[in-house]
């Protein structure tokens, strides 16, 4: 590092005080100490500079060196990103030391196989595609002409391996000047979103592989989701689910205060898991974002801001990301600590004043949008809340719930009762559902509303009815309240249950998804006629639902044919009770 020196005059944990650096600014990075242990300005009083430590600063005295880095904390977006384990400053933790410089290399490989595609002379304006390093099958890293940079192309490099630092063309802009340099690898700070040339407004669905957010609470590419839960729950299983299966190009894996056996499971299961587009490990085209509770609360604060601009850097390459943030409470507890530490004023529960303004901050990151370059690309985020005790009301719950399109709320009697997802019915809700059964029609699916209404409305009824039938016995109840709860237990138990740990079950395409519904309703109506004919409701609950009920684990993920076939079987037996169909 170069630049003038200053000195540390007190250290109290990751609080520093430090003087003899004019011109230092606020959010400004520092090296503190021989050992170069990156800080972040966070106030400026007469001439003594407080720096917030993203290292455990153990060791760091008074009258330790400090230089000034000149810049904000930024994102360094390189081919080597994708299959790596980063920190919060997304600098790789494989294989690193005990302490971790702002200007250690990255990890991986030490060259890159790039592929120009711009000429000398040729104009380019920003966003434009200057260079392509293949990674597999389905993703490319792209090198794009930055914001803000339009002219001649003078220079371009020869097709060829480049190391991670390596110019790739060189841009005289329009205005004059030397030519600009247009890197393999681009920075951008962290808490600033990138720019897009436009938002999107029309709906497209973010298929996720999991049947009861796809059928009932949909999320749309480029929108946002939450998922509140209390320990034990499932909301790590669930975010992994997500991140598996759903239709995304690039994942961006953010585990923000989660405990490392935690994180060491998930990179051991993207590392495991092959993607079914490529044939490679999913791993390929993952960012793991590994801040654990155990690292100092600033990296953890800084790790949600690095996903998203990860996120943001693969959308303008035309890619659809998402990020999943595990978990957005414990950030918010960085904040209120680093809010404590620096004497602001605290509100509700000790968090700052401005979460709010936070919270949306980060979550208006998200969009489905035309990028500079003119291609679509997108950021969907998904984040977990874990309210203490299960507090819905708790700040952090109560204000992400006023800016997210969806909430997949997690209930603990569903997850007791090893009904998983839990995601609960009547206190989860999608505002992108209304959109996207455009989406649906339009993509060969035009019953996909109905059929949701139908199902949402049975298990309410449902609801409605079990308080009921727990006051008076369900032998009191008329034929057709109990065929409600008969539909309502074959929707939980065919459609709604799913396992994580089959191979068949794991994941769930829409076409079969939508098949395991329309045999249920099937099977529904045919009880409902029946018992209008006079059968017992006794018999319609003692037939055997089992062929329909195992259909979603013992057909394949695509196996409409499979499903219906177990349909037309519990419907012959139900027809068998009159003598005949009906």
């Amino acid at each position: 590092m170069t630049g003038p020196v200053g000195r540390v005059v007190r250290v109290a944990g990751p609080l520093i005080e430090v003087e003899d650096l004019p011109g230092l600014a606020m959010a400004e990075l520092v090296d503190l100490g021989e050992q170069h242990l990156p800080g972040e300005v966070v106030a400026l009083t007469d001439g003594v500079a407080t720096v917030q430590a993203y290292e455990y600063t153990g060791g760091l005295t008074p009258g330790a060196p400090v230089t000034a880095v000149g810049t904000p904390l930024v994102a360094a977006i390189g081919p080597g990103l994708l299959g790596s384990v980063v920190d919060g400053l997304l600098r790789p933790l494989s294989g690193a030391g005990p302490w971790l410089a702002p200007s250690r290399p990255r990890g991986g490989a030490s060259s890159w196989p790039v592929q120009p595609h711009v000429d000398v002379g040729g104009l380019v304006a920003p966003g434009d595609l200057v260079a392509t390093v293949p990674l597999d099958d389905s993703v490319a890293f792209r090198v794009l002409v930055p914001p803000g940079l339009r002219g001649e192309v003078t220079d371009v490099v020869a097709p060829g391996l480049l190391p991670e630092d390596a110019v790739v063309a060189w841009v005289r802009p329009v205005t004059g000047g030397d030519p600009v340099a247009v890197p393999l690898t681009q920075r951008w700070p962290v808490r600033h979103a990138r720019p897009v040339g436009e938002r999107l407004d029309e709906a497209e669905a973010l298929v996720t592989g999991q049947r009861v957010l796809d059928l009932l609470y949909p999320v749309a590419r480029g929108s946002t989701a939450a998922v509140p839960g209390g320990f034990g729950t499932g909301k790590t299983m669930l975010l992994q689910q997500v991140a598996k299966w759903c239709e995304a190009d690039v994942i961006v894996y953010v585990g923000c205060g989660e405990r490392g056996n935690e994180m060491a499971d998930v990179v051991a299961d993207l590392a495991a898991l092959v993607d079914p587009r490529s044939g490679a490990p999913l791993a390929r085209r993952t960012v793991v974002v590994a801040n654990t509770s155990n690292m100092p609360m600033m990296a953890r604060e800084a790790s949600i801001y690095s996903g998203v601009t990860v996120a943001e850097a693969f959308r303008d390459m035309g890619y659809h990301t998402v990020v999943i943030a595990d978990s957005t409470s414990r950030w918010a507890e960085a904040l209120r600590e680093f809010a404590s530490r620096s004497g602001t004023l605290p509100a509700e529960e000790g968090y700052p004043a401005d979460l709010a303004s936070s919270l949306a901050a980060f979550y208006e990151r998200a969009g489905r949008v035309r990028t500079l370059g003119g291609s679509t690309g997108s950021v969907t985020v998904v984040g977990a809340v874990s309210p203490p005790g299960g507090d819905r009301t708790e700040p952090v719950t109560a204000n992400t719930e006023r800016f997210v399109r969806c909430l997949w709320s997690l209930d603990r009697d569903l997850a007791y009762a090893r009904h998983y997802p839990a995601v609960s019915w009547t206190g989860s809700f999608s505002r992108d559902a209304a959109a996207l059964a455009v989406w649906h029609a339009r993509n060969g699916d035009p019953g996909w509303a109905a059929r949701r209404a139908r199902v949402v409305g049975m298990l309410a009824e449902a609801d409605r009815l079990a308080a009921l039938a727990d006051l008076v016995g369900v032998g009191s109840l008329p034929p057709a309240e109990r065929v409600v709860l008969l539909g309502a237990r074959l929707v939980r138990e065919a459609v709604l249950q799913q396992n994580a740990l089959s191979d068949v079950d794991a994941s769930c395409t829409r076409q079969k998804g939508s098949a395991l519904v329309e045999a249920v309703l099937a099977v529904v109506d045919r009880a409902d006629a029946l018992a209008a004919r006079g059968v017992l409701a006794t018999t319609l609950e003692e037939q055997d639902y089992s062929p329909l009920v195992r259909a979603r684990e013992e057909t394949p993920a695509d196996d409409v044919a499979g499903v219906l076939g177990r349909r037309d079987e519990v419907l012959a037996r139900l027809d068998a009770l009159l003598g005949g169909s009906l």
